[in-house]
C-alpha cells in the first residue's frame, strides 16, 4: 500500500513537471540561458517550425497517459481497501 502511494507522488509529481515544463524553457531563455538545448545564440537561433507543435503534443500526450497511470492507480488502491470513493 505505502508502494502504491509512493507511485501516486511520483506520478502526480511528473504531472507538474510536465505543466512547468514550458514555463521553464522560457525562463531560463530569459535569463541569458539556451532554453535547454533549443537555442544556442537567441539572436541566431532557427528553430524548426514543427518545434513548438511537436513538443505541445509531446506534453500534452504525456500529461494524458500520466494522468490515465493516476487513475489506475487510484481505482487498484479504492479496490484493496474495499472502500467506495467518488472515483
Amino acid at each position: 500500500m505505502f508502494l502504491l502511494r509512493i507511485i501516486v507522488f511520483l506520478i502526480l509529481v511528473s504531472l507538474l513537471m510536465i505543466l512547468a515544463y514550458p514555463l521553464l524553457i522560457v525562463f531560463d531563455i530569459s535569463t541569458g540561458g539556451n532554453g535547454f538545448g533549443i537555442c544556442e545564440n537567441l539572436l541566431t537561433c532557427s528553430i524548426p517550425i514543427t518545434e513548438g507543435p511537436r513538443l505541445l503534443v509531446l506534453l500534452i500526450s504525456a500529461f494524458f497517459i500520466l494522468v490515465f497511470l493516476l487513475r489506475v492507480v487510484m481505482k487498484f488502491i479504492n479496490y484493496l481497501n474495499k472502500e467506495k470513493s467518488i472515483l
